[in-house]
């Protein structure tokens, strides 16, 4: 069966993210850390089948907040976590700007005490699907190595406009190489798809299709929000790994 899951930044009603996660047949949903994770995995823990609640966070590159994220996190596994992914990026002059020397010590930390605390859960690293060769300095191998999951931002567009030829196929295949060459095992590195709310129809098909050439069995798709169509959402909903139900729904 597909693993698909839903990203969200945030939301002004849990109810409504839960309403289209379900409609979409998510398996799981990625939410960020400054939302009200508790409440989150209380309520699509009932659910029927439950849908898995995963937390994500942009954290600082100072050594105590940074922590703190971590603790936050490794209290959220007691609770019922499935698992986590960090979002280590660039951004000149902010402290949560990753791309510097010298900071393979405080990622490794970092990831260390969420795999002493995780288990068998979800731990996995999302950032810029180009890596290294866009930045040079982010400590990648550092936060690869105990992660079970790399999800290069394989988007073809996003507010900022085109990204790469603007083509999800050949994003796809560019975000497993450069993971590939950043030190990620390429067994598990899966490509996330979007924007969303810029998408067409049609290039979400195109996603699936390289997912299925790559042979992959997770589908990720960034992210929730009141500007997604609703022809984006039934193609999302419609897409598989299982190459006949893709080509069942499209016809």
């Amino acid at each position: 069966m597909t693993e698909k899951v839903l990203w969200v930044v945030a939301y002004k009603s849990l109810d409504d993210f839960k309403a289209r996660a379900e409609m979409v047949g998510a398996t799981a949903v990625a939410i960020r850390s400054d939302n009200n994770l508790l409440k989150a995995i209380k309520e699509f823990g009932s659910l029927n089948p439950k849908i898995k609640v995963f937390g994500w966070r942009w954290p600082s590159h100072f050594k105590d907040p940074l922590m703190n994220e971590a603790q936050k996190i490794v209290n959220l596994f007691a609770e019922g976590l499935d698992g986590y992914f960090v979002d280590p990026e660039k951004a000149a002059g902010k402290s949560y700007d990753w791309d510097l020397k010298h900071l393979e010590g405080l990622a490794t930390e970092f990831m260390d005490t969420l795999r002493d605390a995780a288990g068998s859960r979800t731990l996995g690293v999302t950032s810029h699907y180009l890596a290294k060769s866009t930045w040079p300095s982010l400590p990648w191998k550092a936060f690869f190595e105990k992660a079970d999951v790399l999800l290069p931002q394989s988007y073809w567009r996003s507010t900022a406009g085109t990204i790469g030829h603007g083509d999800p196929s050949d994003n796809y295949e560019v975000g497993i190489d450069r993971w590939t060459k950043a030190g990620g095992e390429p067994a598990k590195i899966i490509p996330m798809a979007g924007e969303l709310g810029i998408s067409k129809p049609t290039e979400i098909d195109e996603h699936v299709r390289a997912a299925i050439a790559a042979g992959r069995q997770q589908l990720h798709f960034y992210t929730w929000g009141p500007d997604v169509s609703e022809a984006v959402w039934n193609r999302v909903a419609a897409a598989s790994v299982e190459t006949s139900s893709l080509v069942a729904a499209a016809e």
